[in-house]
């Protein structure tokens, strides 16, 4: 699939092979472009405010860590993989395509990196500044609910200028069914889905709604992203707004291949030397923060080997 966006800043769909034709007529890939271009300006507006907070947001780091302790890359590798086994079921007309579609529109829905993100982006698309957590549980632990996530957004959408941010989800989420889902409190009859819990029937029609616009907007939010971390394409410096009381710079650190992976301090060795203090952030392999560390000029790192 290509899709490439105008220098008006309008996602088109170029190119689709045989089998992303079959899942376009179905609908998913239809609204993949429509969310693209509903949820793009998240990116581009925080991107324009502060090239330095949009990363912080790109970059998602809380605390330190080794690598395999983020949710959103395993459910980014993870769903077009689901999306895949379940296209092959579906060919065979088995039953458990249409239970896996289920599953895979619940975990589009409950994952929590994307609303993080997405509530980031959009304030400091207005000036605000990155936070490690958006959507902090209730008093008694209890996870803020994909529901409440989404109004939140809503409301941020809205004073942002930007309500059309939110449409996706909106198009995409639906409590009972989501409850229904989780609590294995569904059961399939024709080709509709009968909840327990109120009682209700789901149409096929309504179904593969639901599920189109899910996918739709995992893959438009994962597009996006993978987008704006490969634009990075070389080292740069720029505003490190926020960072420290006085105006400060901040280099990008881009791996060969991926793109932006990391931002650090822009002193001089003599600016060191005078007792400026290095920082450093981002998402690295190991040995990798000590060598940055070491050459205040290294910011270009390799690509992943074959």
């Amino acid at each position: 699939m290509v899709l490439d966006r105008t220098d008006a800043g309008v996602w088109e769909l170029r190119e689709l092979t045989d089998d992303e034709a079959a899942w376009h007529n179905r609908g998913a890939t239809a609204k993949l472009v429509e969310y693209m271009n509903r949820l793009d300006p998240a990116f581009s507006r925080a991107r324009e405010r502060s090239p330095f907070q949009f990363i912080l947001s790109l970059l998602r780091v809380r605390s330190l860590q080794d690598a395999g302790w983020d949710p959103y890359e395993t459910t980014q590798h993870g769903i077009p993989l689901l999306l895949e086994a379940q296209n092959l079921l579906t060919k065979d007309h088995s039953a458990a395509a249409r239970h896996l579609a289920l599953w895979i529109y619940g975990h589009i829905l409950e994952a929590s990196e994307p609303y993080e993100l997405l509530a980031n982006l959009i304030d400091v698309s207005t000036g605000g500044r990155f936070r490690a957590q958006r959507f902090p549980p209730h008093r008694k632990g209890r996870p803020q609910s994909p529901g409440e996530k989404i109004s939140v957004l809503d409301r941020m959408a809205d004073e942002a200028g930007m309500p059309q941010v939110t449409i996706p989800l909106r198009d995409a989420w639906d409590r009972e069914l989501r409850n229904a889902i989780f609590h294995a409190d569904y059961a399939f009859s024709g080709s509709d889905v009968r909840l327990a819990s109120p009682t209700r029937s789901v149409s096929q029609e309504e179904l593969s709604n639901r599920f189109d616009s899910a996918v739709g907007y995992h893959h438009a939010l994962a597009g996006l992203f993978e987008f704006h971390v490969r634009s990075f394409e070389q080292p740069c410096v720029i505003p490190a707004d926020g960072f420290s009381p006085g105006p400060e710079n901040a280099r990008v650190v881009v791996r060969e291949g991926y793109g932006v992976v990391g931002l650090k301090h822009a002193w001089t060795r003599e600016q060191l030397a005078g007792g400026r203090i290095p920082w450093l952030v981002g998402r690295f392999r190991p040995g990798e923060a000590e060598q940055l560390h070491a050459d205040p000029d290294l910011a270009l790192l390799p690509g992943r080997q074959a």
